[in-house]
């Protein structure tokens, strides 16, 4: 470790016998001198004297050495020697705790605060940190951001990228990110996972979502970047429309006359995959967060958890004997609809997304006995597919296909509400009544 002390710098003689008094820095047995005067702006005080004027750091000095009483302005001298190895030990001190790699240029540069050598010393640091920093790391802070945020959805996004890159290549370092890099990592996907397009998709995107933070971050060189239609395109490389999930109609009808016995896992499902119908393909998440102080006599009024966008149901015929089943049956705290969150258990945030989570996989394990059920072994049916299901059968109703998207839920999900927000007063409500009525 590099050690500071104030001394007479007799390695240079100057007149009358004098020598410059200087910080000395030792680093591995090497020495630097820097002379007080240099760090000082103010030059009406001359830091220099001959021995018998000056007292060599004791033991018991921690390296400050003085001007002793025979030279003029020694008091204010000393002060400003003391202020000085106070600020040079404190340098000292920042790059063991910030772990910065001591070099003679970077401590001089911080210490005479030259802003151009340590905006180079600093992106040197920096490259430093860029080399040695791997996906995984970085991946891990950028999850942990989003926890203390309450993101816990895209968290989860975050943790299944970071899983996938770690089996692909465990030690790879953010640096190693370029052409050839997303190349082998797609043909991994592909070939050795059995990844769909879709899925390859999602994981590249949210890897250049990370590799742009990255830049933010000054932990990647924008020169660097391997994302774009003229490097690594995902648009052109990979076919990410979401696939037609609607079921028709006739198979939804044998779905809804089925009568199960209240209470039970199935009916459970069965209710949850039928209000999402009934509610303009509402999704599991909002349906699992839904609480009576959001519902009035007329409508259901909610704000979409992915999208931020508001969203307003009319209570309809279909909808309301399901919240009345719900109301009847289950006296939650907090007010949820329905008896997926359990204030009393699931406290935190992160508790209430891992709820939410292995409830909708429940659900839709149970929707695929309700399809054996139906007669549709081969259907493969879950409350997303509820949700293409009412966006398809809209469509068939007569609505225009200006207003309406196919992808319910997912990135379109707020444009899709302005385009419902738009028609006329009672028009979609009678386009949803023929349908609901098949």
């Amino acid at each position: 470790m590099a050690t500071v002390a104030i001394v007479l710098n007799n390695t240079k003689r100057l007149t009358n016998n004098e020598h410059p008094v200087a910080l000395r820095l030792t680093h591995h047995y090497k020495r630097k001198y820097i002379s007080i005067n240099s760090l000082l702006t103010d030059q009406s005080l001359k830091f220099r004297c001959t021995e018998k004027n000056w007292r060599a750091p004791q033991s018991e000095d921690n390296g400050l050495g003085k001007f002793l009483k025979t030279f003029s302005a020694y008091k204010e001298c000393n002060a400003i020697l003391e202020s000085k190895l106070k600020e040079a030990n404190g340098i000292l001190k920042r790059y063991d705790e910030e772990g910065i790699a001591f070099t003679f240029e970077r401590f001089e540069a911080d210490l005479k605060n030259k802003p151009q050598v340590i905006k180079q010393v600093q992106l040197e640091t920096q490259l430093s940190k860029i080399s040695k920093l791997t996906i995984e790391e970085y991946y891990s802070q950028q999850i942990i951001i989003l926890e203390e945020q309450h993101r816990d959805g895209m968290a989860g996004v975050y943790k299944e990228s970071q899983r996938a890159l770690k089996k692909f290549n465990p030690n790879a370092l953010l640096s190693d990110i370029n052409f050839r890099f997303l190349e082998s990592f797609e043909y991994w996907m592909r070939n050795v996972r059995g990844n769909l397009d879709t899925t390859i998709s999602v994981k590249m995107r949210n890897l250049q979502r990370v590799i742009n933070q990255a830049i933010d971050d000054k932990l990647f060189n924008k020169e660097d970047y391997p994302f774009g239609e003229k490097k690594y395109s995902i648009n052109k490389r990979l076919d990410h429309k979401t696939r037609k999930k609607a079921m028709a109609l006739d198979k939804f009808s044998k779905l809804k006359a089925l009568v199960l016995e209240p209470g039970t896992a199935v009916h459970f499902a069965q209710q949850i995959a039928l209000f999402s119908y009934y509610c303009r393909g509402m999704n599991f998440g909002d349906i699992a967060n839904l609480k009576w102080k959001a519902i009035s006599n007329t409508h259901i009024y909610y704000t979409r958890n992915k999208t931020r966008g508001k969203f307003e149901i009319p209570i309809n015929n279909y909808n309301k004997p399901i919240l009345d089943y719900f109301k009847a049956s289950y006296d939650i705290q907090e007010g949820y609809v329905f008896p997926i969150i359990d204030p009393a258990i699931h406290i935190t945030s992160k508790q209430r997304y891992t709820r939410r989570k292995s409830a909708l996989k429940a659900v839709n394990d149970n929707l695929k006995k309700l399809a054996k059920m139906i007669d549709e072994p081969e259907l493969k049916l879950s409350t997303n597919v509820l949700r293409h299901t009412y966006a398809t059968g809209l469509k068939r109703s007569g609505a225009n296909t200006a207003y309406i998207t196919e992808a319910l839920g997912h990135a379109t999900q707020e444009q899709t509400q302005t385009y419902l927000d738009e028609f006329e007063k009672g028009v979609i409500e009678t386009w949803e009544n023929k349908m609901f009525d098949m």
